[in-house]
């Protein structure tokens, strides 16, 4: 994916610029635009609608099949010949996955001894409902950008009778802006008038200026410049498509898993940071799990493993409905609400991120044992509360990207944003600032009665007969656990565990986690006494 983003921006930055004339004005190039706007929800439906995938990856195979494409020089050549080799492997990539699905249920198939039963109604959502936001959204959004193709096809339908009936003049270049695609020109009357520009032009040049009234336009360019509002257009088509397709396919899954009886398989699940994880049926241990999806009801905390029925065929995309026995002796029965992932969160993942253990998690895991191991060997009992804060350099680092912020933030405002630069830009500084404040002022500190730790805004307190652990993350983040039925509480992305490991040097976030572990399993490192007695 990031080879195909890479190929495609070096096509658009080798690719020559257009050229206007009188014969072939510019104006708003629809299959042009869209082929280009195209890629961005391909790479989408790459990962998460291949159904989609599978038809615009030929149709954009097509769009570069055009000849006029292939114009550039020799770099804009190769990258144009990568981009073809790009959409080719993902078609085919495609194509493997949506037969794997066909393979998958065969194998679930033959995993339920062939038993096949009527799936049941699901306690959590009606299955009109099932994609019905999503439509609507979708569609919502389909309507706004046709709205805006129309206004912009009316207005250049609007410009064609003036185009006809004016005079025309020619007027010298005097000024070419390429930095915001301008194009000043001296009229006969030695006055200058300045037009937003979509092809190249040279200074010194003649171009034909027509003129009726007010109404003053470059014969090349007779439309005027409706970039802005085309490429809005295309953009929310392109994302209404996406949500309306993902519905619609989500209630024809739904509407499938009803049709005829489905495979039923025995297995263990629990509900863990906002999902649902299910485990084979004899891993009581919950050392592997194999699927987990986000349920219609969510819930923050973990609850304790129980018994369920599998309805369903548990494949990539696959809708499912899991019948489980409560505590209190009842079933429940939920449905899918997202799309299922294989494998879950492992001790090291961030909340609410669920993927497949790796080799590396998995050694990061061994990792953070042996540092408990060790912390239990060589801590001794504390006396007083213990602290665990950031260092001198994560304050430094965060002060140093949060002044970078500010300068980068404050050069963006003074030269002129535009409508959509000016909120983008000032909700990211925010929140990347609040990430470096963070990771400058975050401190965890122990006492007799349990875990003070301090966020950006308030400090939670966590008293030990809840906690059952700690761990810091492969991406940095340190994550107090909790037991059952209480959320974990996160404290933030705080160190660099890839530097932390050239260096050889654990930081304060990795000792942390270590240390309050080791604490959790012996009692007798604990402080002796709180906060307030210090």
């Amino acid at each position: 994916m990031v080879l195909l983003v890479a190929v495609v921006m070096a096509a658009v930055m080798f690719s020559p610029d257009s050229m206007c004339t009188v014969a072939a004005p510019c104006g708003a190039d629809w299959l042009d635009a869209a082929g280009s706007m195209l890629f961005l929800p391909h790479l989408v439906w790459l990962f998460v609608l291949p159904e989609l995938a599978l038809v615009s990856a030929p149709l954009l195979l097509i769009w570069m099949s055009n000849p006029d494409i292939w114009l550039g020089g020799p770099a804009e050549k190769i990258a144009d010949a990568v981009v073809v080799a790009g959409l080719c492997w993902g078609w085919a990539a495609v194509v493997a996955r949506l037969r794997a699905r066909g393979r998958q249920r065969s194998l679930v198939l033959d995993a339920a001894g062939g038993i096949t039963v009527p799936a049941p109604a699901t306690d959590d959502v009606h299955l009109w409902r099932r994609g019905l936001v999503r439509g609507i959204v979708g569609a919502i959004l389909c309507a706004v950008a046709g709205a805006l193709i129309t206004t912009v096809v009316v207005d250049d339908r609007a410009d064609d009778p003036l185009a006809r009936t004016a005079t025309s003049e020619n007027a010298r270049v005097v000024a070419y802006n390429t930095d915001d695609y301008t194009v000043t020109v001296r009229l006969s009357d030695n006055t200058r008038h300045r037009f937003d520009a979509q092809g190249s032009y040279r200074v010194g040049s003649s171009v034909p200026v027509l003129m009726h009234g007010d109404w003053m336009r470059l014969a090349t360019e007779p439309y005027g410049d409706r970039t802005g509002r085309q490429a809005l257009a295309l953009v929310l088509a392109g994302l209404g498509v996406t949500v309306l397709g993902s519905g619609l396919l989500s209630r024809r899954r739904a509407v499938a898993l009803h049709r005829a009886p489905v495979p039923v398989l025995r297995v263990l699940t629990r509900h863990d940071q906002g999902r649902t994880e299910i485990f084979a049926a004899d891993d009581t241990a919950t050392l592997r799990p194999v699927l987990s999806y986000e349920p219609h009801t969510r819930t923050r905390t973990r609850t304790a493993l129980r018994q369920a029925l599998l309805y369903g065929a548990p494949r990539e995309g696959g809708e499912l409905i899991l019948a489980s026995a409560t505590e209190s002796g009842q079933w429940l029965v939920e449905g899918t609400a997202s799309p299922i992932r294989h494998g879950s969160p492992d001790g090291t993942g961030k909340p609410g991120v669920y993927r497949p253990g790796t080799a590396r998690r998995a050694a990061h895991r061994r990792a953070a044992e042996a540092r408990v191991q060790n912390a239990l060997a060589v801590m001794t009992p504390a006396t007083g509360p213990v602290r665990w804060q950031a260092g001198p350099v994560a304050r430094s680092v965060g002060a140093a990207l949060i002044v970078v912020t500010i300068m980068l933030l404050g050069t963006l405002f003074t030269g002129s944003p535009t409508w959509w630069q000016l909120p983008f830009w000032s909700v990211g500084g925010l929140y990347w600032v609040s990430v470096c404040l963070r990771m400058m002022i975050w401190r965890v500190t122990a006492d007799s009665n349990g875990l003070h730790v301090r966020g950006l805004w308030r400090t939670a307190h966590l008293p030990w007969a809840d906690v059952t652990g700690a761990v810091y993350t492969p991406e940095g983040e340190l994550i107090v656990r909790c037991r059952t039925n209480v959320d974990d509480t996160p404290v933030g992305s705080v160190g660099f565990p890839p530097l932390e490991r050239r260096l050889r040097r654990p930081g304060p976030a990795e000792r942390a986690a270590a240390e309050i572990t080791a604490m959790v399993r012996e009692p007798g490192l604990r402080p002796k006494n709180d906060v307030g007695c210090t």
